[in-house]
């Protein structure tokens, strides 16, 4: 672990700041995915659902990004494009096919929300997506044949398989470890969210012996309190 990162987290795992005074709560702040979904014991995997169409996801961006920049060795951060609304297909076409590519830097991630939000861009078309990443020395007519590759159709698929085992019904949502689910509504800012996200993060780490404490945050709040 990085010293960033072990400063990031001493004061989740002494609960000694905002997390003692502010505690989150299963039901009210965040919900238990009904079936969990399977994840590794060595690490934390955090799982950010978003849609590019999606105003809430291009205003949540910049906070999840400082907040995967700031997170421990251990947690394994990745973004899930879904599908949930016509026409947000294609641009989980394009984020896939530039995963596949190994392609999606976080600046061509950023560009794609500009291109949206800001510069007003039409895009309907696959060509339209590859054009934004053509600004990242990206062939676009390869971009565009990789699009209607077997390895990205997989990943599509398993994209809309991931949005029914995940439970999710809006974005921007994020899953945590396979077991939890958090989402804007629940939360008066992206950073009150943020600060659940590691409420969550820690209790999962601690539980895993990730963090050399055997207590969650939960227990460590409970016996601080006696």
């Amino acid at each position: 672990m990085t010293k960033s990162s072990a400063l990031f987290f001493l004061g989740l795992i002494g609960l000694s700041g905002s997390l003692l005074a502010q505690p989150f709560e299963e039901g009210t702040h965040y919900q238990r995915i009904g079936v969990a979904v399977a994840a590794p014991e060595d690490r934390i995997e955090v799982v950010e659902a978003f849609a590019y169409p999606c105003p809430a996801c291009r205003n949540f961006h910049p906070f999840i990004s400082r907040w995967e920049k700031a997170a421990p060795d251990y947690v394994d951060f990745e973004r899930l494009p879904v599908p949930l609304q016509r026409g947000w297909e294609l641009f989980a076409l394009g984020y896939n096919t530039a995963e596949v590519m190994g392609v999606n830097s976080d600046e061509a991630h950023a560009a794609v929300f500009k291109a949206l939000h800001e510069e007003r861009k039409r895009i309907s078309r696959i060509e339209d997506i590859a054009e934004i990443y053509s600004q990242f020395d990206v062939n676009a007519e390869s971009f565009v044949n990789t699009a209607q590759s077997f390895a990205v159709d997989a990943r599509m698929r398993k994209n809309v398989s991931d949005v029914g085992r995940f439970g999710i019904r809006q974005t921007p949502s994020v899953i945590v470890q396979g077991k939890w689910r958090l989402t804007p509504r629940n939360f008066e800012s992206f950073d009150q969210m943020l600060d659940a996200l590691d409420y969550l993060v820690a209790m999962e780490a601690n539980a895993l012996g990730l963090t050399g404490s055997d207590e969650t945050p939960a227990e460590a709040e409970e016996a601080a309190g006696d």
